[in-house]
Order: structure tokens, then sequence, then C-alpha cells
């Protein structure tokens, strides 16, 4: 096992205190299904899921998948399939454990993925869930769990500050070169640390650089043409970086001493040159965040690996740029993360801001 398993079927085999399956559900559906061949399709599936989509999606179904195991063993349902009644009664409880929009969006997702994965009839699809959808949303209002807290954001001038206070050792080295980078493309954490030397490329009609982007969470097949920006201030600590770690291909960013990974240990108690390893999107937020904290923002808590992605598209949208604009620069596939990242800051040039200007100017 790798850690990288989905575990769905498994984790239906293994439970103890109800039926993996409810024959009876399954007797009632318009094309009778058996239990045996349900966990079947499952199997089928969950080889396909697991080998179509990033390791970061597979544990994440997974944890949530559990969630909702664990809530059925001690209820005493059976998982699949779950009525309307059921479904709301997951999340009914989630929410009262004080979980939050975005989890419980999760949760609804995994449950409505795998019955139809299973070919069972999906609850989330009933004709009553949407009326149970609004209830359940007007109870997690009421707890408190709408609100959405977002990361931190590191605009132009938080990561200015945060530059001016890393030195020339190698790893400020790599920090510095990691958060410029960040800043420039607006990449996610997975997107940045997947970078290679061989992805940077001049633009000689420009006389500029960009990056282009092998794989990103819109485009897990990395068929598409995603080229980012990359300003000269940001490809000269590139360049110092990789001078500095004698990097001349692979990957760029790579983790300095620590505790060796798995795979190193592994290669060389087999006696095998190990592998040469990027830095992981965990480490990602983690540099940023101790960064922030040692050149004093007062919000470095709040940091995560997003927080350049979010800092550049309100710095975009301050200068100007339109939705689409900021769409294209960060790789959105829809515009409504983007509102939602700078809504903030939209509240500062609305209609209402721009009158009061005007007639402030006029007086």
């Amino acid at each position: 096992m790798n850690g990288n398993e989905l575990l769905v079927v498994d984790s239906l085999n293994g439970l103890i205190g109800c039926e993996p399956v409810a024959v009876h559900a399954l007797a009632e559906a318009p094309r009778a299904l058996s239990a045996t061949e349900a966990l079947e399709r499952l199997s089928v599936w969950q080889a396909d899921f697991e080998a179509a989509q990033a390791p970061a999606t597979v544990k994440a179904v997974r944890a949530d998948w559990g969630q909702y195991l664990d809530w059925c063993e001690s209820a005493g349902h059976a998982p699949l399939p779950a009525s309307v009644e059921q479904l709301a009664a997951f999340l009914t409880n989630a929410i009262d454990r004080g979980r939050k929009r975005t989890t419980i969006n999760r949760y609804l997702y995994t449950v409505s993925l795998i019955h139809d994965a299973a070919g069972l009839a999906n609850p989330a699809k009933d004709r009553r869930w949407k009326l149970t959808w609004k209830a359940l949303a007007k109870r997690l209002k009421a707890s408190g769990g709408g609100f959405r807290k977002q990361a931190g954001a590191l605009v132009e001038k938080d990561v200015a500050r945060i530059l001016a206070t890393m030195g020339d050792d190698p790893r400020s080295l790599r920090d510095a070169a990691l958060l410029s980078l960040a800043s420039d493309s607006l990449l996610r954490e997975a997107e940045l640390v997947a970078i290679k030397v061989e992805h940077l490329q001049p633009d000689a009609h420009r006389e500029t650089w960009s990056v282009w982007v092998p794989f990103s969470k819109t485009d897990q097949e990395g068929q598409g043409d995603d080229y980012r920006h990359v300003s000269a201030a940001t490809l000269t600590r590139i360049r110092r970086w990789l001078a500095a770690a004698d990097i001349t291909e692979g990957y760029v960013f790579r983790p300095i001493g620590g505790r060796k990974r798995a795979e190193v240990v592994q290669a060389e108690a087999e006696c095998r040159e190990p592998p040469v390893l990027g830095l992981t999107a965990k480490e990602v937020a983690r540099i940023f965040r101790q960064r922030a904290a040692a050149a004093g923002l007062d919000h470095a808590w709040t940091i995560s690996g997003h927080s350049t992605r979010i800092g550049t598209a309100n710095d975009l949208m301050r200068d100007g740029a339109s939705t689409g604009e900021i769409q294209l620069a960060g790789g959105w596939k829809g515009a409504e993360m983007v509102i939602a990242y700078t809504r903030k800051s939209r509240a500062g040039n609305n209609a209402v801001a721009r009158l009061r200007r005007s007639n402030a100017a006029g007086d």
C-alpha cells in the first residue's frame, strides 16, 4: 500500500456495525441490482479513479468517504444506497459537529460520486433533494458554518517585504525564487512543485520569459497550452538558486536537508540511485508561512500555499484587470473563485465607491 489507494471497496467490506449494501433497497430499484454487482462496479471505477486523479484528490475522497462510513456504522445504516433522509441526516450530523460549508460540500460530492460509480440511485439527484439542501444550508448558516474563511493574501507589497528579509544562503535563495514565481504565475502549490527547469521558456519576440504548466487542477491530463508570466526579477532569483544548488535539469524546487523521504530511504536500502525529488505541496505552505512570520506580517498565521494566488488576483483586480483576464492569468476554469477571492477588494471599487470618489473630487 502506497497511501494513494482509494480503498472504497475495502472499507465497505470491512464494516462491522452494518451491512455495506442494503439488499432490500436494491430490490426496490427500477432495475434489480445485486450487492455483488454494485461492489464489482465500484472496484472497476476505483482503479480508474486512482489512475486518473491526482494523489491529493484520491486522499481527500478517501478521507471524506471514511467520515460517511463512520457515521453509517454508528447509526446502523447501510452506506449504499442512501435515501434522501439518510444523506440529510449524515450532513446534519456534520453541521452540528461544527463542520464548515466547504467540508459539507465535499462530503456531499463524495457520497454522490460513489453512488453514481456503483450505478445506484443517487439521493443528491432525487427530486426532493433541492429543498432538503436548502434546509441544510439554512441550518449551516445559523450555526455559523456558512462563513467562508479565506486564506490570507500575499499581495505584491507583502511579497516584496518578505523578499527583503532573505539572505544569500541556499535556503533563502530557493524560497525567494519559489515565492517570486508563485506571485508572478498564480500557480497552486501542487503546480509549483511540479515545475522543472525545462518548463522555463523564453519569448524572443517580447524578450520575456514564461513557465509552461505541465498539469493543473483544471487540466489533470496536461493537454492544455497553459503558460504563465515570469518577470525578469523572478527569473534572476530562479537562476541564482539553480546555480547555487547546481541544478541544470529536473525539478526546480527541491528539499534542503531534513529527514529523508521514504522513496530515498528505500532506494538506499536497495543500493539504487536515490530519485531526485521536488518539494511537496504541503512544504510550500509551510515555507510561505514561516517567511511571512519572519518578515513580521501581522496575518502570517493565515498564510497558505494559495496566498500568492489570492494576493496577485487582488493586485490585478485593483489594477483594473477584468474578471476574465484574472481568470486567464491564474488558470481558473470559471469566474466563481476569482469573484470569491477578490470580493473584499471589489468592495473598494464598486459603484458606490466610485460615486463617493467622484462626488468628493467635485467638492
